[in-house]
């Protein structure tokens, strides 16, 4: 049986009296508060919706009933007792409760992986450092997810095999309790089998013998699988989970998530240093494996080559990969520590813990300082820190105008609105977020609305009376042009998160949207004309440093809304409307105003005022020197003007 040496750094008291006990304390602070986020996860609603169905019917889903597009698809929800877990925690603390509830989940997910590395006697201090960029990558998917329930149920199975793998501790009895859960609350619960296979088969290679105990207990977790409500069905559901990790896949390559970390897609769309960190964290967990492969187990090497062949292919599937390679990591270092080699740093390290843990505990406090007051998330224009839904991302306030009117009727909506109007609007959708219902040959013929003509031919094959959607992607501008060509449709509504199209023959007591009148609506000063914006809009911009600053005192706020709003109203030819939404963007914000800049001299180019335009783009060059819209423009410009003498000079 092969052991893990239990010694003095996997005891609790050598941990507290450690150096690295108020880091790590500190940690888990930082892993608290990037928890408490307002909800912007767009499957919330439909999460909520199926809980709520389920408890009022007292039947498990089976065929959709939320759109009426697809209603005789099957509709086999292996996260059933999720989605009640949330309905639930919704009824009784409202959205508010869910944010606690999802804040919870995290911190048990790093502290299981904590005690999994501690069991392995990696150091306190590797422990610290290692957590700190791990943090970083699985931040980016501490949204409201079934999934999380994947990653504790992973940690827990891990658990078990490790405590009988290493220390012939048989608490084997738990692992079909785990697989019971697991299959009722997330798709993944295939990776259960794997990790017995894995250790199984480890077992087997070092020891030379057929483990019989191991055997029969994972055999009894595989069968569990089938205590689920669609049996054999959902047993074999992962399996066309998997298929979309195909290239080919149709869902690969429209969903941002879908898509491989590795592909120049997620490069483009997704926060750089996540992404930088999970190279780093392959590389590194590669190379120790290399480095130390004679004391590696067979289970070691099986579980980081699958559980990077899947991160390597999904982007949403990077927590896993970095769940297996801490451990792998950390004993690394270890052992890279402890050899003659290094004696230099053996020498020199202990000395050197309390000042480095020092500053770690000052950099993570500064940190926490930044996500309280919001600069964390203001600087990278996403996100806002606190408990409950996020109303400028979801369309609360749109679904609420359909209530309060009486709008029930069929509809067309995009795929971002769809998951919340099932919740909020309790109307069959279009489309929705439940790709596993949807399916690849309905989905194909929604990408289709985004060609010439594609949305006419929707209209004309579903008979819709409203038309509803986000317009803030770039795909969504093909919805609205299309319907600026169609004489039938008026817009009825607008806000931060939606616009929703009418029929002229429908409802003519709503009248057409006024874009003043709703920019007015939001606080701002309609009053101010354009000369007295470009007055304004000469003052030397605010000092970086002031603005990074001021994120350890004051709240920030990116007002990423009235971005998009401005955007769409200059779409729609409203001009001062969309300049009046950019110049209060400038106003609200200390962060990055590159896009506003952009913004407006795209307007005051379309509307002939060159020399404004021009120095527009010259800001927004100087607030990204790397721009190539900016670059270009500028120099459209200044070859259009020649020697003419520019106002602002």
């Amino acid at each position: 049986m092969s052991k893990i040496t239990t010694t003095t750094a996997t005891r609790w008291k050598n941990i507290i009296s450690s150096p690295w006990f108020i880091p790590m304390i500190s940690l888990f602070l930082l892993i608290i508060l990037l928890s408490i986020r307002l909800i912007i996860d767009l499957d919330l609603g439909f999460h909520l919706r199926g809980g709520q169905w389920m408890l009022e019917n007292r039947s498990f889903h089976k065929f959709d009933v939320f759109t009426y597009t697809v209603n005789d698809h099957e509709y086999i929800a292996m996260y059933w007792l999720y989605q009640i877990i949330l309905f639930i925690t919704y009824k009784l603390f409202n959205y508010g409760g869910i944010s606690i509830l999802n804040s919870i989940l995290l911190v048990i997910v790093f502290f299981m992986i904590f005690l999994r590395m501690k069991n392995h006697n990696i150091r306190p201090g590797i422990i610290s450092i290692i957590f700190l960029p791990a943090l970083f990558t699985m931040e980016i998917r501490f949204g409201v997810r079934p999934e999380i329930m994947t990653w504790i149920l992973l940690l827990c199975m891990l658990t078990v095999l490790d405590q009988y793998y290493h220390y012939g501790r048989n608490h084997l009895f738990l692992l079909p309790i785990i697989q019971l859960f697991w299959v009722n609350l997330h798709g993944l619960f295939i990776i259960g089998w794997f990790l017995l296979g894995a250790y199984f088969i480890s077992k087997y290679f070092h020891e030379h013998k057929f483990d019989k105990k191991l055997f029969w207990w994972s055999l009894c977790t595989i069968l569990i699988s089938l205590v689920n409500p669609y049996f054999i069905k959902g047993v074999l559901f992962p399996f066309y989970l998997f298929t979309r990790l195909q290239c080919s896949n149709i869902f690969k390559g429209a969903i941002t998530e879908l898509t491989s970390p590795w592909s120049t897609k997620a490069l483009a769309n997704m926060p750089h240093l996540p992404l930088f960190i999970y190279y780093a964290f392959v590389l590194i967990s590669f190379l120790f494996l290399i480095y130390t492969w004679r004391k590696r187990k067979l289970h070691e090497f099986l579980i980081i080559a699958a559980f990077f062949y899947i991160s390597y292919t999904t982007v949403r599937n990077l927590p896993i990969f970095i769940i297996a390679a801490m451990p792998i990591i950390g004993t690394g270092l270890n052992e890279l520590l402890s050899k003659g080699k290094l004696n230099f740093f053996k020498k020199n390290i202990p000395g050197a813990m309390r000042p480095a843990a020092f500053l770690l505990t000052g950099f993570i406090i500064l940190l926490c300082i930044r996500i309280v007051t919001n600069a964390f998330y203001a600087g990278r224009r996403g996100g806002n820190f606190g408990i409950g839904i996020d109303e400028k991302m979801h369309p609360v306030a749109a679904s609420e105008f359909m209530n309060k009117n009486g709008l029930r009727t069929r509809f067309i909506n995009d795929l971002n609105r769809g998951s919340w109007l099932i919740w909020a609007t309790k109307q069959p959708v279009f489309i929705d977020g439940r790709l596993e219902v949807i399916q690849e040959d309905f989905f194909r013929e929604y990408e289709k609305s985004y060609q010439r003509n594609g949305l006419t031919e929707l209209i004309n094959e579903y008979g819709p009376r409203l038309i509803i959607f986000d317009y803030s992607y770039p795909e969504a501008m093909i919805w609205e042009i299309q319907l600026q060509q169609l004489p039938d449709w008026r817009k009825i509504y607008w806000d931060e998160t939606s616009v929703i199209y009418a029929l002229n023959d429908y409802r003519p007591d709503l009248e057409a949207i006024n874009f003043m009148k709703i920019v007015h609506k939001m606080g701002v000063d309609t009053t101010t004309n354009s000369d007295q914006i470009w007055q304004l809009l000469q003052r030397p911009d605010r000092s970086r440093f002031i603005a990074w600053l001021k994120g350890f005192y004051k709240y920030n706020y990116f007002p990423a809304e009235l971005g998009r709003m401005a955007y769409y109203a200059s779409v729609n030819l409203e001009f001062h409307a969309s300049e009046l939404l950019y110049f209060e963007f400038l106003q609200r914000t200390d962060q990055n105003h590159y896009a506003a800049y952009i913004g407006l001299g795209t307007i005051y180019m379309l509307t002939g005022q060159l020399d404004r335009s021009l120095y527009c783009y010259e800001r927004a060059l100087k607030q990204n020197p790397k721009s190539e819209i900016a670059a270009r423009r500028i120099k459209e410009i200044k070859e259009y003007l020649g020697n003419k003498p520019l106002l602002y000079k």
